[in-house]
């Protein structure tokens, strides 16, 4: 009798549909898993079998066959062990074969017959939804996370038993039907003892962190240590508003399928920090893996990655950085396989000017040799700074500044103006495509006329900079977005207006390379 089950292979943060074929006949006992299993899922015979024991269905002496379609596709995830058995024991007579028409089942058996949650939830009840399967059953514990693909009934399952009562309509299953969460409009779950209003002086690197939140835009800050790079980061988390719900939803299936969430139970409304260490490795940095698992830079997609120290990543990451920065994704390509991570972060990074942080202080000296500062500053390459919008030196503040009580402007306050240009931009560009901030807005092609026109003075001006600069093409469009943006914290007039050369200069001194850097 041959029987067939739906189940889903996770490949980056898209799947596919896998039939689960099952065929049991005359032959020497034997239970064979064939269509290219592999990792976790090359245990599935023996703990389904074991399962199936310990829920009183134990699988006769037969010759049983069961493959998995599309054979051509590896498959390494044990959340296919669920169809597995409902293949097995609809082939048996046990569960009617009717019962598993239009539904998708997803999760990882216990040898006791539990059903536990298996990574790419998420993923898998949107495929469901894609393919027509208008049912899932997954695990109890992470039911809410497949919850939020409109469209689907979720079948929250705790046991095989329950599953197999229900499907023989012995008792039912209450299904949680799909939901769509209204993402509120608040800040993300920062510290709130990380408060702006702490930090004293430093008034540009304060102003970049804002139009940086306002625009999607990237930002390094360099300095000597201890004046304060770290600390505005880590307050930077609180100037951004919430995600929108189809950026929501898309970090929620780069968590889920990282294994970093099993079980999540809510939308990612929150903008996502990450902050790794500068020993990571490209992998874990980019992403890849076998399977292939996102790195950080997918991780921190619709949010910040913070890279402190930066010369001090290794040079497959730094170089790595270029495709994400340009084109938002990540395409890793081995020899068995090809996956797009998305991966539309913002950069934040700082960095010393030197091995010992001292070089041009006002106070210190600096006591690296010339071959080791040398060293140190072409870690960075042209390129990627290229692909940094706003570079901004921080200086230390006087001590008479520090010691004053006057308290700065509060985080809750920039927010407000953060958002407000958030909507600004909405708006601009409402009719332009998948963009949704100044820092996305193409640099070819009539958007960039169209939304970042300058007024003749403004035009003037860029070109006498980018002569006396030599700024790239690339440098010149994205001080044009900032420009931009700035206009937008300032409320001027029209939405796309020209812009004017007042917004252009203050975008142009927030691009102040090291000295090194202009060489």
């Amino acid at each position: 009798m041959l029987c067939r089950t739906a189940s889903a292979g996770v490949l980056g943060v898209d799947g596919y549909v896998i039939t689960v074929e099952a065929d049991v006949g005359l032959g020497l006992p034997c239970l064979t898993l064939i269509g290219r299993a592999s990792g976790a899922l090359v245990e599935a015979r023996d703990r389904v079998k074991t399962a199936l024991g310990h829920c009183g269905h134990a699988i006769p002496p037969r010759r049983q066959i069961v493959n998995l379609a599309p054979a051509d596709e590896r498959k390494d995830s044990p959340g296919i062990d669920l169809a597995v058995a409902c293949a097995l024991l609809a082939c048996h007579g046990v569960v009617p074969a009717s019962a598993l028409e239009g539904v998708m089942l997803w999760g990882e058996l216990g040898l006791d017959g539990a059903v536990r949650p298996a990574a790419g939830t998420l993923v898998v009840a949107d495929l469901a939804r894609r393919s027509g399967l208008p049912t899932i059953a997954v695990a109890e514990s992470c039911a809410d996370e497949a919850a939020l693909i409109p469209d689907v009934s979720v079948l929250p399952v705790r046991t095989l038993p329950q599953l197999i009562a229900h499907l023989r309509g012995e008792s039912s299953i209450e299904p949680r039907a799909g939901s769509s969460p209204r993402v509120e409009e608040a800040g993300p779950d920062a510290d709130p003892e990380l408060d702006m209003a702490d930090v004293r002086g430093l008034v540009l690197a304060r102003r970049a962190l804002e139009i940086m939140a306002a625009g999607g835009h990237n930002l390094l800050l360099h300095g000597p240590p201890g004046v304060g790079k770290t600390m505005l980061a880590r307050r930077a988390a609180g100037l951004f508003p919430q995600l929108e719900r189809e950026v929501a939803l898309c970090a929620t299936k780069i968590h889920s399928v990282a294994r970093r969430e099993r079980g999540a139970t809510r939308l990612r409304t929150t903008v996502p920090i990450r902050s790794p260490h500068h020993t990571v490795s490209a992998a874990g940095l980019l992403g890849g893996g076998s399977p292939p698992r996102p790195g950080e830079v997918s991780l921190a997609h619709g949010g910040l990655l913070f890279l402190d120290e930066l010369p001090e990543y290794s040079r497959a990451c730094l170089e790595g950085l270029r495709e994400p920065l340009e084109d938002g994704e990540v395409h890793i390509v081995r020899a068995n396989y090809a996956v797009r991570f998305p991966a539309r972060f913002q950069l934040l990074a700082a960095m010393n000017p030197c091995p010992c942080g001292y070089l041009n202080h006002p106070d210190r000296v600096c006591v690296d040799p010339p071959g080791a500062v040398q060293r140190y500053q072409q870690r960075l390459s042209g390129p990627l700074l290229d692909r940094i919008d706003l570079v901004v030196p921080v200086a230390p503040v006087a001590a008479e500044e520090l010691s004053c009580a006057r308290r700065s402007e509060p985080t809750r306050v920039i927010r407000q103006r953060v958002i407000r240009a958030r909507l600004r931009q909405l708006e601009r560009l409402r009719d332009a495509g998948p963009w949704r901030r100044n820092a996305d807005i193409p640099a070819t092609g009539r958007l960039m006329e169209q939304h970042c026109a300058l007024t003749p003075a403004a035009s003037d001006l860029l070109a006498r900079v980018a002569r006396a600069r030599s700024l790239s093409p690339r440098a010149q469009h994205r001080a044009r977005r900032v420009a931009r943006t700035i206009a937008d914290l300032d409320d001027a007039a029209g939405v796309s207006a020209p812009i004017e050369s007042r917004h252009l200069g203050e975008a142009l001194q927030l691009r102040k390379l090291p000295e090194w850097a202009d060489a």
